[in-house]
């Protein structure tokens, strides 16, 4: 009997507390916005494409405006990316800048690279492509005693094997 009147009270004031705290919160106005956390959307809408955003696109995601623009000024002068870690090669990217970008951006399909006409080309520009600045010192240092690179042998001779092939089918002598 004692259990029945305990569980009995127990009830009368749960139902009291709904009845008292539920009209308040019915007769409430407030709005609720929803958040969307980034695990949650499509990886379409989640990531931009480093090869195919705008300007617009890139500052949206979070991307500075200057930051944006070298990554259009990289694209329009290398044709693109075809990894993320390209990024590192812009000046004023680091690697805290990278982390951070990895995280909003991606890439659908690899670009292809334009020539790099190595005659013309400034040592910024080599650069930008991933030559090292040890073997554009190298170029630099014949193309100043040559007066140009001529053709794949010469450039044979001043990158190593490994480097040469990376490069040979982008490297171009004259436009």
């Amino acid at each position: 009997m004692r259990l029945k009147k305990s569980i009995l009270i127990v009830m009368v004031m749960t139902i009291l507390s709904v009845l008292t705290y539920g009209a308040q919160l019915e007769k409430s106005n407030e709005n609720y916005d929803l958040i969307i956390s980034t695990n949650v959307l499509k990886e379409e809408t989640r990531y931009v494409d480093i090869n195919t955003a705008t300007l617009e696109e890139l500052s949206n995601s979070g991307i500075t405006m200057r930051q944006a623009k070298l990554i259009m000024d990289y694209r329009d002068k290398t044709g693109g990316f075809q990894n993320l870690q390209e990024l590192k090669r812009i000046k004023g990217i680091g690697q805290a800048t990278y982390d951070k970008m990895k995280l909003v951006l991606m890439i659908k399909e690899p670009a292809q690279r334009k020539p790099l006409y190595i005659n013309e080309a400034t040592d910024e520009d080599m650069k930008l492509y991933g030559l090292d600045k040890k073997y554009i010192k190298k170029i630099r240092k014949h193309i100043n005693r040559y007066g140009r690179v001529e053709n794949n042998m010469e450039l044979i001779k001043l990158l190593p094997n490994s480097t040469y092939e990376k490069y040979k089918t982008i490297i171009k002598y004259d436009k």
